[in-house]
């Protein structure tokens, strides 16, 4: 390590996980041939062939049924009985544009706790698409106008491409709240709290996280014009700040690590080796950052420049629900940060990616360093996906990255020698 920095404190090596054995992995499934719409862990059919019945029970683990009662028809009721008795978890849950705020909860809950792969079914498949929308967007805090994004996104055939569909639109749409900005998160856990902050000038968020037990806290990537903000937030929840963090040197914003040092000294800064910033600590990939109970992996990703890190948290108990990565501009909702500048590599990016967050599993909660369209967390498992430009090959991506001609950052040539100083003021 150079002169300027030190070791992080109670640092340890973490190994990181090996792909699944080859053996191991399922069988090529393919749902499209069947005329089911595969949406990560959920498969979108209308009225199913009673042939394919044992071929997709042999792939799925559970199955939600939405035909009303006047719907059912004795082919339906036969295919329920037919996966029951091939294993598979059913349970209807009739829902359709007239469906009450009861019926939708019960139907979250069983998307929330049946066993993945799931099948949601309806006559042609448009309301299984709506049913899949509410529940991501409930579960990541969407109002109708962002919702609309993520329909769009995800190419879901009952918003895009269905012209009978306008009553399960607004079904959707009257269970969210207006607006066109999500509300910042905060995710409570057994042992944590992670609150997601937001500048609006350089749409950068900013990352709270804080451990319950020992009331210590963290900053990622906090913003020098939103200081007295997450400072103001730290102390509101009763924390004893340690760390600042930062996942690269940014280009689009100067980071407030040095100006946080001065008001508390107690607070170190940290940033990735490899990128020769300054900094009270400079950690490398394998390393781990614990602040109490909580440990905080970092996974090297260059690519958008050659010192990103993204940190991975990993849940401190069973009952702590999914990881959490903090991805900077490595990997965005459904996008990436660019690659021509800072040392930038549109191939060492794809490896990055598919290597260090796409090995993760695929519930682990995705919290980008930037949106630009009002979103504010994703999963592994839809990034790999639906991420337009991540999911696919490297050359198709390499392709798409050469060809973006982006304008030149605004803030570059004053962002970046400033932030090459992160946490130390001379």
């Amino acid at each position: 390590m150079g002169s300027s920095a030190g070791t992080v404190p109670s640092k340890i090596l973490c190994a990181v996980e090996s792909p699944q054995d080859e053996a191991e992995q399922k069988v090529e499934f393919a749902p499209e041939s069947l005329g089911i719409e595969q949406k990560g862990e959920f498969l979108l059919a209308g009225r199913v062939r009673p042939e394919a019945i044992e071929t997709i029970a042999t792939h799925v683990k559970s199955w939600i049924d939405l035909l009303t009662e006047n719907e059912m028809q004795e082919d339906d009721r036969a295919r329920m009985q037919a996966l029951k008795s091939l294993g598979v978890a059913v349970e209807q849950h009739p829902c359709n544009s007239q469906t009450d705020e009861a019926g939708a909860e019960k139907l979250l809950e069983a998307m929330a706790r049946l066993p993945r792969p799931t099948v949601i079914s309806c006559r042609s498949g448009n309301r299984a698409g709506s049913a899949l929308l509410f529940f991501l967007a409930k579960q990541r805090g969407c109002t109708a106008e962002t919702a609309h994004q993520l329909a769009t996104d995800m190419d879901l055939k009952f918003w895009t491409r269905c012209t009978s569909c306008g009553p399960q639109r607004d079904w959707v749409l009257k269970q969210l709240p207006d607006g066109k900005i999500m509300a910042p998160l905060l995710q409570k856990t057994h042992g944590s709290v992670v609150q997601q902050l937001f500048d609006p000038v350089s749409c950068t968020f900013t990352y709270l996280i804080g451990c319950l037990s020992c009331k210590t806290a963290l900053l990622i990537d906090p913003v020098l014009e939103q200081q007295h903000r997450d400072l103001a937030m730290v102390d509101e929840l009763g924390f004893d700040l340690r760390f600042v963090l930062n996942t690269h040197v940014h280009a689009d914003h100067v980071t407030s690590g040095g100006n946080i040092k001065k008001e508390r000294p107690t607070v170190h800064t940290i940033i990735s080796e490899v990128s020769q910033a300054k900094s009270d600590f400079r950690v490398r990939h394998g390393d781990s950052i614990r602040l109490g109970m909580l440990e905080l992996e970092v996974r090297a990703t260059p690519g958008h420049t050659a010192g990103c890190l993204s940190y991975f948290l990993r849940p401190s108990s069973s009952h702590d629900g999914p990881g959490m990565v903090f991805t900077g501009d490595a990997l965005l909702i459904h996008g990436c940060g660019r690659t021509d500048f800072q040392q930038g590599d549109s191939e060492q990016l794809f490896e990055s990616v598919h290597k260090q967050i796409f090995s993760l599993p695929d519930e682990t909660l995705v919290y980008p360093g930037h949106d630009y369209k009002g979103r504010n967390v994703s999963t592994v498992g839809d990034e790999k996906t639906f991420n337009p430009r991540l999911s696919k090959s490297k050359e198709e991506f390499k392709k798409i990255m050469s060809e973006l001609n982006l304008p030149y950052p605004k803030k570059i040539d004053t962002a970046v020698p400033a932030n090459m100083v992160c946490g130390i003021q001379d």
